[in-house]
């Protein structure tokens, strides 16, 4: 069919006006939305898996992060295995299950909760006066003080147990009851029907963690069955709707105890009525297993000497982030005891800088604050450092390569080739010398450079040995001592380690290799994404979490977070970047269970050296951005 000029003007105008809103249209669904000028209500915790929320004004879903705030008339919903906490700023506390959903309006003296679906606890504090109205497909629940679950699913419902406290309920009648501890309340089309809970679950509590050792724990279950009940079965479940029961047992007595391995669990009583006729439930009470993870100071490590001349040294202090913790509190202190402490706050992040410390030996902890009730705080071990005035700014060391390392033809073309050397905040700038031999007489590059980083003329200097000397200049025009001498080689290729003999745990134990960028410099002139590639070998994970920081100074903020089930991600909103210094962590997720993580980083630029700073690259170290934790 041939097609007129007027006809092909209509048609091709109607292309691209298709393809600029499918353009818009995308734009806007990944889009980050920020909260302005709304009002902020109180923050949700993490504890597993996805929780999103969505503006009242908006359409779009959000991915919350840890420590998120929350505002006023935001609907939130919880993912399939997820477990958040909110804390509002009365102090209520609302945990979500799972596949929940509702929204919070605490407009006016009455805050409103509209509740769809899933399954919520809420303890109220007593000594606030106002009441938190629940609202659920014309039915109301008016919780005055104490702890009140709420359960409700396509197949179910609405269900009200009452722990403790007082709370009156409201049918779609208008009819009010009131609903005392230890009595729970079904929403049926007839009406409500109040009832005395056949069985109160005494323990494990509702949120109780467990720690295994190594491999599982002993769970101790306890419970107090009201008289004329009977057949007491024990349940235990992956999912909340016990779709998926894990255990389940007729017990004796009303106590039991199971050995259990890593994960989230479900458990409740089922007893026979008084008639005999039919089965009756106890409330359902959620609990956590999962392994003891390590927690101590990273950096800076026991005995660290920061010198200084004139002007005080930044110190960047870092420990171990805990997955069951919502909040670290770090103790700095001139005594070994860590009394009478200099500095003392509480972050939600797992590092803090000072550059105001003055000469003197210090001490410092961090305590981990548990997520989780009836959950002791971690404390880290003490660890010192000292900080030291000296006379003359010490010689760079050298941090990459490593002295007698081949550098392969490869690294240099995906500009992984880097020389890095320690930065000093007293240093203006750094000479730097390349030499075929090793008394530096035979000189075949040359540079000086304000940051502690440079990546030579590679095809300049072509194949062989080299050697490198640093000398540092400082603002006032002294020079410090030469380096150390450094010694690597350019190969075509670098040879092939001899392979290891790989054994049976070897085989099982599964490994995370951040394989782009990691520790090189990425040129985004005439890109159009940001490319990030990892491999995991060992074990078939169901998720990533992919997290990119970008580094300004001592500050490290969260600009941008995925969850994907591929083993590469592209980001193409590149309007999130900039030039400077970035990394990112990665978590493997199995079974809804974090498997492993690993940090990589890396630097952008436009051009190969244009206006990276000395405050971009100075976050460069092995403790942070090449040498990486497990």
């Amino acid at each position: 069919m041939n097609l007129d000029k007027r006809d092909r003007l209509v048609l091709f105008t109607l292309l691209g006006v298709a393809v600029l809103f499918s353009i818009l249209f995308y734009l806007d669904l990944n889009r980050k939305i920020g909260i302005g000028d709304r009002e902020v209500v109180g923050t949700i915790f993490f504890k597993n898996n996805i929780v999103q929320r969505k503006f009242e004004d908006e359409v779009i879903w959000e991915k919350l992060e840890n420590n998120s705030p929350l505002t006023n008339k935001d609907t939130i919903r919880s993912e399939a295995f997820s477990d958040a906490l909110i804390r509002l700023k009365d102090g209520t506390e609302i945990n979500i299950d799972e596949n929940s959903m509702f929204n919070l309006d605490l407009t006016g003296e009455e805050p409103n909760l509209e509740f769809t679906q899933g399954s919520l606890e809420v303890k109220k504090d007593d000594s606030k006066p106002n009441q938190l109205k629940i609202t659920s497909s014309g039915s109301e629940i008016s919780v005055d003080s104490g702890n009140v679950k709420i359960e409700k699913s396509k197949e179910r419902d609405l269900s009200l147990f009452v722990e403790k406290g007082k709370t009156t309920v409201k049918h779609q009648d208008g009819k009010s009851v009131a609903v005392e501890e230890g009595k729970k309340a079904e929403f049926k089309k007839t009406g409500i029907e109040i009832k005395k809970i056949p069985v109160v679950l005494l323990a494990p509590t509702s949120q109780k963690l467990f720690f295994t050792d190594p491999d599982d724990v002993s769970v101790n279950f306890k419970w107090k069955q009201e008289p004329g009940y009977g057949d007491p079965n024990i349940e235990i479940s992956r999912s909340p709707n016990f779709q998926m029961t894990f255990i389940n047992e007729k017990v004796d007595g009303t106590g039991s105890s199971f050995r259990l391995k890593e994960g989230t669990f479900y458990w409740r009583i089922r007893v026979k009525n008084k008639q005999g006729t039919d089965f009756e439930f106890s409330e359902t009470n959620k609990f956590f297993v999962t392994k003891l993870e390590s927690f101590q100071g990273e950096s800076p490590e026991q005995g660290t000497i920061f010198p200084f001349v004139q002007t005080y040294p930044l110190v960047t202090l870092t420990w171990t982030k805990l997955t069951t913790a919502n909040s670290y509190q770090l103790v700095l202190s001139n005594s070994p005891k860590l009394t009478n402490p200099i500095k003392q706050l509480e972050t939600t992040a797992n590092q803090i800088s000072y550059d105001d410390l003055k000469e003197g030996t210090y001490y410092w902890k961090v305590v981990a604050k548990s997520s989780f009730p009836d959950t002791k705080d971690r404390e880290s071990e003490v660890l010192s450092f000292i900080i030291k005035k000296q006379n003359t700014i010490p010689a760079p060391k050298w941090l990459r390569p490593a002295n007698g390392s081949e550098i392969s033809s490869d690294e240099i073309k995906q500009n992984q080739a880097i020389l890095i050397w320690d930065g000093n905040a007293e240093l203006k700038s750094y000479q730097l010398k390349i030499a075929t031999d090793s008394k530096m007489k035979n000189i075949v590059f040359s540079e000086e450079t304000a940051s502690n980083f440079l990546v030579p003329n590679w095809n300049q200097m072509g194949k062989g040995n080299f050697y490198v000397s640093l000398v540092g200049k400082s603002k006032e025009g002294k020079e410090t001592e030469v380096s150390s001498t450094l010694s690597f080689t350019v190969v075509d290729k670098k040879k092939k380690p001899e392979p290891e003999e790989e054994t049976i745990e070897n085989k099982l134990e599964p490994k995370l290799e951040m394989m782009s960028p990691n520790g090189t410099i990425v040129q985004m002139k005439g890109k159009s994404s940001l490319d990030f590639q990892w491999k995991v070998t060992g074990a078939t994970p169901d998720k990533y979490d992919l997290v990119l920081y970008q580094h300004s100074g001592d500050k490290k903020t969260a600009i941008y977070k995925i969850t994907t089930k591929e083993s590469k991600h592209n980001l193409k909103d590149l309007g999130i970047l900039d030039e400077g210094a970035f990394s990112w962590d990665l978590s493997v997720y199995k079974d809804s269970n974090l498997l492993l993580s690993r940090k990589g980083s890396f630097i952008l630029a436009l051009d190969q050296f244009k206006s990276l700073r000395p405050t971009d690259i100075e976050f460069i170290s092995p403790k942070r951005l090449y040498k990486e934790k497990r």
